[in-house]
């Protein structure tokens, strides 16, 4: 063999030598044991450094729709909005319970916090209320525990218009006591959220459903509004798109109305649509020409009636007039219902005129303990 023969074997198997040698050292250089390889994150890169700790809830979730423009003032007092979980709607999967906006708050016994599965129905407009193969309905079910004391003349407390401003429905929950009935808008945001936490501080819920006023131009109810020149089969769409807005509410209050609650012909399907599911009915008596309540006692469904809106006047000193008005008329028949308005000054004088009431022989009661027990409006 030539020695230019062997010069060229010796290279190749030089060469392979090395390719081989730096192959396993590059494979030891380079491999990670699986336990100390670095995360992945939920975009697929991985990180060099620890892993990422899970957020904080309570930060990350805060209400971020804010009042609008023209409102903004109204919430000038007003303590920011408490975070909010976001909760999915019934028939969604598991959620996990919300925390209480007061650390030291007990959920009162025989009020559901979350909406029950028999008691709603899932339709094409949400979560519609319907009274359970047992019979059992949700103005029974989700009606606060009834208040013991029955000596005393019963009062109750309707406040509208919450779930639109996160400022002002946070305040109703943290200032009125339990047993004021809260009205949330079908126009209010994140509205399964603030109805567990309104019945997890032991209020009932109403929803409230914007009807036809006597003049449209000066006061639009927004697009889900029932009209008086909507055919039947329109209204009813109307009233199930508010329906299922979110579950866990007792009944249903007009929001204006007055033309539309003094239409018969108008007012009795929707009345049937809610005695059919389980709820009851709150005339809020926005003209004093309403049928509504009647009609209500006649199909013999929950009814209540408003006497008083305690809070026309924004001064202190009138709610506390419409206030001792009300104390009058539950003397006079022994029961009387006021509706109040989502305002800081509201809410106060209800706080404070309420502490002492069973000092003057008054007990603050729910709205649906009064439930067919006052008297009808003369018509």
């Amino acid at each position: 063999m030539s020695s230019n023969n062997v010069n060229s074997l010796l290279i190749a198997w030089a060469s392979s030598l090395i390719i081989v040698l730096g192959g396993v050292l590059l494979l030891e250089l380079s491999y990670t044991p699986p336990g100390d390889r670095p995360p992945v994150t939920e975009t697929g890169v991985a990180t060099t450094g620890p892993a990422p700790a899970a957020p904080d809830s309570a930060g990350d979730n805060t209400d971020n729709n804010q009042p609008p423009a023209e409102n903004a003032a109204a919430d000038d007092e007003l303590a920011p909005a408490a975070a909010a979980t976001n909760l999915p709607a019934p028939g969604q999967g598991p959620v996990a319970a919300v925390e209480s906006p007061s650390a030291t708050i007990s959920v009162p016994q025989g009020i559901p916090v979350m909406p029950l599965a028999a008691l709603y129905e899932d339709s094409n407009f949400g979560p519609l209320p319907i009274i359970a193969e047992d019979g059992r309905r949700p103005v029974d079910i989700y009606a606060a525990p009834k208040v013991n004391n029955t000596r005393g003349w019963r009062i109750a407390i309707l406040v509208t218009g919450l779930g639109k401003r996160a400022n002002a429905t946070q305040r109703a929950l943290d200032d009125l006591p339990p047993n004021v009935s809260l009205a949330f808008s079908v126009y209010g945001s994140k509205m399964h959220d603030w109805g567990q936490k309104a019945r997890i501080l032991g209020h009932e819920v109403f929803l409230a459903v914007p009807m036809e006023p006597s003049d449209t131009s000066q006061n639009d109810a927004g697009p889900l509004t029932l009209l008086t020149s909507n055919s039947q089969r329109i209204n009813t769409q109307l009233l199930r798109s508010s329906l299922g807005n979110f579950s866990g509410y007792v009944g249903v209050v007009n929001e204006m109305g007055s033309r539309f609650t003094v239409a018969a012909d108008s007012m009795r399907p929707v009345l049937d649509e809610l005695k059919r599911r389980g709820l009851m009915f709150v005339d809020s008596r926005t003209s004093r020409f309403s049928r509504a309540a009647t009609m209500a006692n006649a199909v013999n469904m929950p009814w209540a009636v408003n006497n008083q809106y305690i809070d026309d006047d924004l001064d202190s000193a009138a709610i506390g007039a419409q206030l001792d008005s009300l104390e009058k008329r539950a003397k006079a028949q022994g029961t009387a219902l006021g509706i109040a308005r989502a305002y800081p000054v509201t809410f106060r004088t209800i706080k404070v005129w309420a502490a002492t009431l069973e000092e003057r022989g008054f007990v603050l009661v729910p709205v649906t303990s009064i439930a067919n027990q006052q008297a009808l409006p003369r018509q």
